[in-house]
């Protein structure tokens, strides 16, 4: 078992003008796997796939079969607007990718941070690159400091990963913990590492993770905090989206707009291009993120003092879904059939989010028109057309987010079906 450690070192530009070691007590280590803490500060004192039927085989055309009083049989062909899938189809084939452990540091540090009323930290892809590089190197290396043997110092880490011009810099580390959970929590019952997460001059922060079976403590973990200025020498104020959480099943999310005491206007875009109208500065803004351009969802912030406008982005991935199965629908009926009405349809639907069901003709029904999450509705003809011939109508699935649009056939026959429709095998 090896106890905590934190160094804080202050600065200014020039030279260093204190530094206090707090050691904590060390016992001796009772296990093979142990946990261990660590910890540094450094402040600088200054301010839709479209389907076709092609010669390769592509798509699925559909095929009404029937034979006639003769005996003869009939093909009726045609060709469906979208193909026969055997996955229910989806509106957002977007997919989150699984949350990195490093994101994970960062996210449940902002919930730490909440609590305490400070805002969240944005997690800078300079911190996570040197965070996962000194986690790398624990694990790999069977070393856990702030700086082992024949790699870089931290600071400098930090500045090779890109993160320069800072104003302060802090760095937690751990090992033995399996989960960012644990370690984070560890890390808050610890007074070092928790006035590094705490810190309310910290604007950005970045996470790593590393596993090793043939180390000491299997988990290595590093968290790296920072808050630095743009090349111009102004101040990196940053957006952070609903906490820096890794996802949303909403479109409408939390902006948190670092700037305060400095911004006098604000603006917001998810393009980068098709900008807001600039309104009164505010840490807190409620804004609707754009799937135009697919998970992750930006967005850009702009906040201006006079004539200097600073910008800033963030990304939430979209875990906005709507599948709906099947999303082609044939009905076969035989004027005179003995069955008065064609056979019904099961359509499941599965969303996180409030969905309608509405057909563009009347006379095809559903048992339910509204819900929530997942429900089978069933899909019925009644008052059809009765002539014989091919009719088409569309079902309109959607959320407040996405649209899945089901296509429905009605074949009516003069003759009697003795087959349903299937389909075809691709050719070529």
């Amino acid at each position: 078992m090896r106890s905590a450690s934190c160094v804080a070192v202050m600065k200014t530009e020039d030279d260093v003008v204190s530094a206090l070691k707090i050691l904590a007590k060390r016992p001796s280590r009772s296990y093979s796997i142990g946990l261990a803490l660590g910890c540094l500060t450094i402040l600088l004192l200054s301010v839709g796939v479209q389907s076709s039927w092609g010669e390769a085989g592509t798509g699925t055309p559909l095929a009404l079969g029937y034979i006639d009083s003769d005996g003869q049989t009939s093909i009726v062909e045609f060709v469906a607007e979208e193909t026969l899938q055997e996955e229910p189809a989806s509106a957002t084939p977007l997919g989150v990718p699984a949350e990195p452990q490093g994101h994970k540091l960062v996210r449940l540090t902002n919930a730490k941070r909440a609590n305490q009323g400070l805002p969240p930290l944005k997690a800078a892809s300079e911190l996570t690159e040197a965070a996962q590089f000194h986690s790398n190197w624990m694990a790999s290396h069977d070393c856990f400091a702030h700086k082992c043997p024949g790699e870089p110092d931290w600071v400098q880490r930090i500045g090779n990963a890109g993160y320069v011009n800072y104003v302060g810099l802090g760095e937690n580390i751990a090992a033995g913990y399996a989960s960012a959970k644990d370690a984070v929590q560890a890390w808050m019952n610890s007074e070092g590492h928790r006035a590094n997460m705490l810190n309310s001059d910290f604007r950005e922060a970045g996470g790593g993770y590393a596993y090793s079976a043939s180390s000491e403590y299997h988990h290595y973990w590093t968290m790296d905090f920072g808050v630095r200025n743009d090349g111009q020498g102004d101040p990196v104020y940053p957006v952070v989206i609903n906490g820096e959480a890794w996802s949303t099943t909403n479109l409408d999310v939390q902006l948190y707009v670092y700037g305060q005491g400095w911004a006098q206007e604000m603006r917001f875009s998810n393009d980068g291009h098709t900008w807001s109208s600039w309104e009164d500065y505010s840490c807190d803004k409620t804004w609707t993120l754009s799937m135009g351009s697919g998970s992750p969802a930006t967005v850009h912030s702009q906040i201006k003092r006079g004539s200097t406008v600073l910008e800033s982005m963030d990304e939430i991935h979209l875990d906005i879904h709507l599948r709906v199965n099947p999303t082609t629908l044939v009905y076969l009926w035989s004027k005179g059939s003995a069955d008065t009405v064609p056979v019904e349809y099961e359509l499941g639907i599965d969303t996180s989010d409030s969905w309608t069901a509405v057909p563009d003709q009347d006379w095809i029904k559903l048992s339910q028109s509204s819900g929530t999450g997942q429900a089978t509705v069933n899909v019925y003809l009644e008052g059809f057309p009765t002539g014989a011939g091919i009719r088409s109508g569309t079902i309109i699935v959607q959320t407040p987010q996405v649209t899945v649009e089901v296509q429905v056939t009605l074949c009516v026959t003069n003759e009697a079906l003795q087959e349903g429709h299937m389909p075809l095998t691709a050719r070529g």
